[in-house]
């Protein structure tokens, strides 16, 4: 492992020394760093935490999630419109106390499950509308137009290094102190990713469309290619999210510091096959790239229906992640350019992204309600074996009008 981390770290230097950051780019990026530090050491359980904590009643899990993404879409038109007022740096950093928030809801969880639950479910929503839409505008300004692509990987190879140990401290920090300790635990960094933000500069954007026009454009037949795309990745997220981690803990007979290891084991398989594969990709067109990823997240999800034990469970994951990675990659390159080349429309544009994120997280929630009572918790990865294939056919090139 230490040799591994080494290695990479060596790999990362030489990047980084053709890559240059701007200021603003590397205290945004420190501070989602801490975030995901954050709640990466939550990351699998918290889905898993609910599930035990309400019975094992997965159609409670899902309507947690279903009021914290549908009031994440009613808020983000709402929520854009105070770029001009808070400006970006006020409102990203408003978004982590509310997530703060969310955090102590749950840390008294005990006393009170259904009041903490919805204080957890409100303050998350709130978190999303008011941190997403600015740290996208953001970064989008921040990226350097003649490298957008090296330094998005670049950064995805250092957050990489850094959470490689966190699913399994996360793990370890459950099965030793209890959900208790990692909530206090995950407080005390997420106050810590308020500190980076002191040297980002202030930054405001105009709004220009109303709440009502924001769902317009969001369902407008302009606009349809890039929202279908989106609300896919929003789909998949949540097989990722939820059902992933539900299924592995029932399958590894409840057991948090397994599922740690196998997670951060996961994330050490997905850097040696970027780091082996990489060069490839080099040589290969954008086009070629996203088909390749796209059939490696196809079939790595398909592959999840007929996992059994731990190693196959690393290795579904690991093949199926990886997949992912090329895909996202390559369309999260393509979505910041779109986003620059917009102009005026940037945070327009990032909204819509948004909205269509949850849109089909929400499409993705309420298919598995309605087919759970009757079918089997597999289905999830079959429906997103279903909807990453249909990627293939969505034009990624697609501009916002």
């Amino acid at each position: 492992m230490n040799e591994l981390q080494e290695k990479a770290q060596r790999v990362i230097a030489a990047l980084y020394r053709r890559t240059h950051f701007s200021r603003n780019m590397v205290a945004l990026y420190s501070s989602r760093t801490l975030m995901r530090i954050s709640l990466g050491v939550l990351g699998v359980f918290l889905p898993i935490f609910f599930f035990k904590e309400f019975n094992q009643d997965i159609q409670v899990v899902i309507a947690i999630y279903l009021t914290i993404f549908g009031l994440h879409l009613l808020l983000t038109p709402w929520s854009a419109r105070l770029l001009s007022v808070l400006g970006t740096r006020r409102m990203i950093s408003l978004g982590i106390l509310f997530v703060i928030g969310s955090l102590v809801a749950l840390y008294y969880f005990p006393h009170n499950p259904a009041y903490a639950t919805v204080l957890y479910a409100i303050s998350v929503a709130i978190y999303r509308a008011l941190y997403w839409v600015p740290y996208h505008v953001d970064f989008s300004n921040a990226l350097d137009k003649t490298m957008r692509g090296r330094q998005l990987a670049t950064l995805d190879n250092i957050a990489s290094i850094v959470l490689i140990g966190v699913p399994t401290l996360g793990g370890i920090i459950i099965t030793t102190s209890g959900f208790s300790a990692i909530f206090v635990f995950s407080i005390i960094i997420m106050l810590l990713a308020l500190i980076p933000l002191r040297f980002m500069h202030h930054s405001y954007e105009r709004f220009s469309w109303g709440y009502i026009e924001t769902f317009r454009h969001l369902f407008a037949r302009g606009n349809r290619t890039i929202v279908l795309a989106h609300a896919a990745n929003g789909a998949q997220g949540m097989a990722i999210m939820i059902f992933w981690p539900i299924y592995v803990f029932m399958l590894l007979d409840e057991q948090f510091t397994v599922l740690g290891i196998i997670t951060s084991l996961t994330t050490v398989g997905v850097m040696i096959l970027r780091y082996f594969v990489g060069r490839l990709f080099d040589t290969w067109s954008p086009r070629r790239t996203l088909v390749f990823g796209v059939i490696m997240a196809t079939t790595g999800w398909v592959s999840k229906v007929f996992v059994q034990t731990p190693f196959q469970i690393f290795a579904a994951d690991s093949y199926h992640n990886f997949g992912r990675t090329v895909n996202t990659l390559s369309f999260d390159a393509t979505t910041y350019e779109q986003s620059a080349d917009n102009g005026r429309y940037v945070d327009e544009y990032t909204a819509l992204k948004e909205m269509a994120l949850s849109v089909g997280r929400i499409v993705m929630l309420l298919f598995m309600a309605a087919v759970l009572s009757v079918l089997d918790l597999r289905l999830a990865f079959v429906f997103a074996a279903l909807i990453a294939l249909c990627m293939l056919v969505i034009n990624r090139s697609a501009q916002v009008r």
